[in-house]
């Protein structure tokens, strides 16, 4: 079979095609958006704007990208509105079950570990509400975790290495008191109040709400 010089070019330049980055936004609390167009994962997202005396969002504007899962750590309202999220019926749902019970079936993602697209979420329970969850999410070989409210580092310390931790303000501090048997290459404070100055205790960065960055695919 003879191919032709066009239609070879179009096959190399199909193999190396980069893959798309992730784009991570800050929503607010610990809400975060992780996007590679293709999928869309809502970390404690959607929660109730303003709740507790935390940061408020309009969740109108969150229109997340492809197939879009929610990965909720616990039932709290400053993590999770149970009306936002069925406002939006093509959404579906990660969570513990203080969370998921209250939710149809057909909307509810289960198991030990997930595949959604090109992210793997494995669920890491923590101790803070009886069910609470913090999350590892790889994606296209990137390890993401994401705390919670927990204030316990074990879950860190079982992670061999990690490429980007969001942390709590308090479990940051946690970290700067207990030996370092795991690693991570960047440390995002996140879950402050609104305009609350924070100061780190493990250099974590302190980005403001909105704020959105790139993190490439390993090439």
């Amino acid at each position: 079979m003879q191919v032709s010089f066009g239609a070879m070019l179009l096959v190399l330049r199909i193999a190396v095609q980069p893959s798309p980055d992730l784009t991570v936004e800050l929503v607010g609390n610990a809400g975060v958006l992780l996007t590679d167009g293709a999928t869309s994962l809502l970390i404690d997202l959607p929660y109730e704007p303003g709740a507790f005396g935390y940061m408020v969002y309009d969740p109108g504007e969150l229109r997340p990208a492809g197939d879009v899962v929610s990965v909720i750590t616990h039932h709290h309202r400053d993590h999770f509105d149970r009306d936002l999220f069925l406002q939006r019926p093509g959404w579906r749902l990660i969570g513990p079950p203080g969370v998921t019970d209250h939710l149809p079936a057909e909307r509810v993602l289960a198991g030990d570990s997930l595949s959604i697209g090109a992210f793997a979420v494995v669920p890491l329970p923590t101790p803070h509400t009886d069910d609470h969850r913090s999350y590892r999410v790889r994606w296209r070989g990137l390890v993401l975790v994401f705390t919670g409210d927990t204030e316990d580092p074990a879950a860190i310390a079982a992670e061999p290495h990690i490429d980007v931790l969001f942390v709590t303000p308090w479990l940051d501090c946690t970290l700067a008191t207990v030996a370092r048997s795991a690693s991570w290459d960047r440390s995002i404070l996140y879950h402050r109040g609104p305009n609350e100055a924070v100061a780190t205790c493990v250099s974590a960065e302190v980005l403001a709400q909105g704020t959105r960055f790139v993190i490439a695919a390993p090439r």
